[in-house]
């Protein structure tokens, strides 16, 4: 039998099945697309919701800010009324009413303040009043503007006597504009519903159908369940897939209608399309699979025929493989391969250990002789570093002990000595850190941080210390990162002091904090204008006991350990830590990169955010 044969029916065996599970396949794949695009529905319909929720959130702070003004509380309603109307910036489909507790209109921002009110009908003040707590409204006709609209009431704290509901009235109309900037598609309805079923808004005739109640299975399934799918018949005869959700803020219920067959027609396009794949590919395999049976033929034959030809003698046939073309090249490479290999494999093997135990002899010799350099190097470095400060020390000591000494000089030793001994205690630290993060023994303590805080106190503290000897440009953006809160400032401090020590006075120093451009880390650089990097000291300016040909460190002092800690500290927080200097002299930019947390800030963090916001 052809080798030929043999591929041909691997080919059947391999691609029969595969057709087979194909016709399951489609199926599932025109479920599994029904489901895709149901879902997109769905989280097109949470987004509105959370759209929905974040202007009426806004409106409240807004609110909250006003009704605890010290204006209101002084009884200056002029004031509260220019408020008013600042906050709404002349948008003609939301306004502010004020409303006290004897239902009597205080203004109105659709009126000038001071004009005459009817009085209000809204009969809920009391109960707003009594529960202190926010109030969102379903759909109603307005007394004075004649139109539909809903409102967001707030109370005034309880001790302001008299007592008001600050409300914010929308126009139905106002939340139409969420419909054109959420992605949706021109065949879907989408419609916002309040908690008694009545229409507020909807993309199409919102004005005709404005207070009209929702499709009766609709609002069946949305009482029983917060959010779902219904696939139903629609007001204007089409059946449509009817995907809901309520917001927890309002009440209100989001529901967005799509025809049945947009949804169905994408499916059966797709099955269409892994149809054709599929038969492009087994005819692809088939042609395969001919043009390697026939160079593979062609390769058994000529090597066969060139395996009998080194063959030279006569020596029994192997065990037949009842393949043509396979028979042929074992009869030649038989006679051949047992004289040939063993001693060509041995001699191959001893070349082969022979080599790599050179190579490997030379690398343990240079890495043996660099590290021993380099311990010596930083030995040499440590006895300068330490004898300096202590000859300082000493010095000052011996002034201390003169009789008869002045208290300005006593107080310069003081001084003196007690700088040396920060300089000793800051050594002696970076030696201890390297030591624990090089025998793996120090410990994160992981916490939400918010980088920007860590970077903008470490700045302060800089900035003092640094009595403005230098400029200084600071920008920041929120940054929540996992990660241990000191070891975070000893990074950053590490930085900045590197910047301030090797920037002159007048110099600048630069701190920007921003997200990356695939919104998953968070990227810090820390850019002076000082004496900048030889290239030569770039790749090895983060290593622990190595210096560069011109070490930067042993002109200004220290033991170039801060940047090696600030590279292993990033390193254990997932990061990572760069240097760029376009040379020497025209200053040098560290970047640092962590990954933001998924989740972003937590909680409390956000709720405190948004009190600071509606405090503003």
């Amino acid at each position: 039998m052809k080798t030929r044969t043999y591929l041909f029916l691997m080919a059947a065996a391999i691609l029969i099945p595969v057709a087979l599970a194909f016709w399951i396949g489609v199926s599932m794949l025109i479920d599994w697309e029904r489901e895709s695009r149901i879902q997109r529905v769905q989280e097109t319909a949470r987004a509105t919701a959370l759209l929905v929720d974040r202007e009426i959130a806004v409106k409240e702070a807004l609110l909250r800010t006003m009704a605890n003004s010290e204006s209101l509380a002084s009884g200056n309603l002029a004031q509260v009324y220019r408020l008013a109307v600042r906050l709404n910036e002349n948008d003609p489909l939301s306004w502010t009413i004020m409303v006290d507790s004897q239902f009597q209109p205080a203004f109105n921002t659709l009126k000038p303040f001071g004009a005459a009110l009817q009085g209000s009908g809204r009969t809920f003040v009391p109960e707003v009043l009594r529960s202190g707590k926010t109030r969102v409204s379903g759909y109603f006709v307005g007394a004075t503007s004649r139109r539909p609209v809903v409102s967001v009431d707030v109370p005034t704290p309880p001790g302001l006597v008299p007592r008001y509901v600050i409300s914010q009235v929308f126009d139905t109309r106002y939340f139409e504009r969420l419909f054109s900037n959420n992605g949706l598609e021109p065949g879907w309805q989408v419609g916002i519903f309040d908690s008694r079923g009545n229409t507020i808004a909807r993309n199409r005739k919102g004005a005709d159908v404005a207070g009209k109640p929702m499709h009766p299975e609709m609002r069946t399934a949305a009482l029983y369940a917060g959010s779902g799918v219904l696939r139903h018949v629609s007001h204007e005869g089409t059946e449509v897939y009817g995907v809901y959700t309520r917001s927890a803020a309002t009440g209100w219920t989001i529901v967005i209608g799509v025809p049945v067959a947009e949804i169905e027609s994408a499916a059966r396009t797709a099955a269409l399309y892994a149809t054709l794949a599929l038969i492009a590919l087994m005819g692809f395999a088939l042609l395969i699979a001919v043009f390697l049976g026939n160079k593979l033929t062609v390769a058994l034959q000529q090597a066969g025929s060139v395996a009998n030809s080194l063959a030279r003698g006569a020596i029994a046939r192997p065990r037949l493989t009842k393949v043509d073309e396979v028979d042929a090249l074992l009869d030649g490479l038989h006679y051949t391969s047992q004289a040939l290999s063993r001693e060509s494999a041995a001699r191959q093997a001893l070349q082969n250990e022979r080599e790599q135990l050179l190579v490997s002899e030379q690398r343990a010799r240079r890495m043996a002789e660099a590290q021993s350099e380099a311990k010596d190097g930083f030995l040499a470095m440590l006895g300068h570093e330490l004898r300096n400060p202590l000859a300082a020390i000493s010095g000052a000591m011996s002034v201390l002990d003169m009789p008869n000494l002045r208290p300005e000089l006593a107080a310069n030793a003081r001084e003196i000595s007690r700088r040396q001994l920060r300089h000793l205690t800051r050594i002696v630290d970076d030696l201890l850190d390297v030591q624990r993060i090089l025998s793996g023994k120090i410990v994160l303590q992981h916490a939400p941080v918010d980088l920007a805080e860590v970077l903008r106190g470490c700045v302060e503290a800089k900035r003092l210390v640094d009595a403005g000897s230098h400029r200084w440009d600071i920008a920041l953006v929120p940054a929540w990162v996992d990660g241990d809160r000191t070891r975070l400032e000893q990074i950053v401090d590490n930085l900045l002091h590197n910047a301030i020590k090797y920037t002159p006075a007048g110099g600048s120093i630069a701190v920007r904090c921003r997200h990356g451009e695939d919104g998953r880390e968070v990227v810090v650089d820390v850019c002076d204008s000082g004496v900048g990097l030889a290239p030569e000291l770039l790749p090895v300016i983060f290593d622990v006991l190595v210096q560069g040909p011109t070490s930067i460190d042993r002109a200004q002092g220290g033991l170039g350990l801060g940047l090696a800690l600030v590279k292993e500290l990033s390193a254990l927080h997932g990061g990572r830590v760069s240097v760029h200097s376009p040379g020497q002299g025209q200053g040098c930019t560290f970047t640092l990169v962590f990954p933001l947390r998924p989740d972003g800030a937590p909680g409390g963090a956000v709720r405190a955010s948004t009190a600071a916001l509606g405090a503003h």
